[in-house]
């Protein structure tokens, strides 16, 4: 994976952003696996700075081109760890597939945003307190009158991103509603354009990145068909927002990011933050619709 050098960005957080290839995981893994820290937090706050995994979906997370910092609802959530902490925050934006790679190859200390999951659990240790709730939604073209319902999914091709929760959801499409071929997609960018030219019928989509489209463009050309029953997920509430750490050495770093994830929601902040991108419905931070 190659570096980028520092940038101080807004005089206190720096970035060193990685953009992983297949190529690149495949290098890590061939090279082997560093040694885990004993104390990931000591190792941490003794080099200043933590390396946080994300990826780039406007409002979630994503680099302003402008200014070149990391911005989002995940980034002002991290930023205000990394300041509780004492430490620079240094996002390192990678596709969905390769988060898990880079936690494990030590690449990057903790990764923001993502869903808890069983296959994860094996692999990944999880945060206690979630940050904030998804909302999956099932999008179409506004235009398309032949999907109303997930029942309209019958032999429809369904787009979903490769390594993210939503492609468990679009299993259940598949095994309940007969969808047709599930078509998986590095990033939602090229999932989105190709729904938009009919190259797929539908897709899952996070519904907070939905609304914030929608707020930024009215006449947006698509529209929700139906929200995702978190049951999809094996949970009777909405899917929680996690970091989430390698398995060992990680317990005093995960403890202490709960502690100051508790201050921020009991504060207020973290309506606060949600709202700062024009996501105001309480779902998001209550977990219920």
């Amino acid at each position: 994976m190659s570096k980028l050098n520092e940038t101080k960005l807004n005089g206190s957080v720096s970035r060193r952003m990685f953009v992983a290839g297949a190529a690149a995981v495949a290098a890590v893994a061939a090279a082997g696996r560093p040694a885990l820290s004993a104390d990931l937090l000591a190792e941490i706050k003794k080099r200043g700075y933590m390396r946080v995994g994300a990826f780039s979906i406007p409002p979630e997370s994503w680099i302003d081109i402008g200014s070149g910092e990391w911005m989002g609802i995940d980034a002002d959530f991290t930023k205000a760890i990394g300041k509780s902490l004492g430490v620079e925050v240094d996002p390192v934006i990678l596709t969905h597939s390769a988060l898990a790679p880079a936690l494990q190859s030590g690449r990057v200390d903790t990764i923001v945003g993502l869903y808890r999951t069983e296959e994860r659990k094996k692999v990944m240790a999880y945060n206690e307190l979630p940050i904030w709730y998804g909302v999956d939604v099932l999008i179409a073209r506004k235009d398309d009158a032949s999907i109303k319902s997930f029942a309209d999914m019958k032999g429809k091709v369904l787009g979903t991103v490769r390594g993210s929760a939503q492609e468990q959801e679009a299993t259940k499409l598949q095994e309940k509603f007969g969808a047709g071929e599930i078509r998986k997609y590095e990033s939602a960018d090229p999932m989105l354009m190709d729904l938009k030219a009919g190259r797929v019928d539908a897709a899952i989509w996070w519904g907070f990145t939905f609304d914030y489209a929608v707020i930024q463009n009215p006449s947006y050309d698509l529209k929700v068909v139906e929200y995702m029953p978190p049951e999809y997920l094996g949970s009777d509430m909405l899917p929680g927002t996690f970091f989430v750490f390698a398995q060992e050495g990680t317990d005093s770093l995960i403890k202490a990011f709960d502690t100051e994830i508790k201050r921020l929601v009991d504060a207020g902040e973290g309506k606060t933050i949600m709202a700062k991108y024009g996501l105001t419905s309480p779902a998001y931070l209550t977990g219920k619709m």
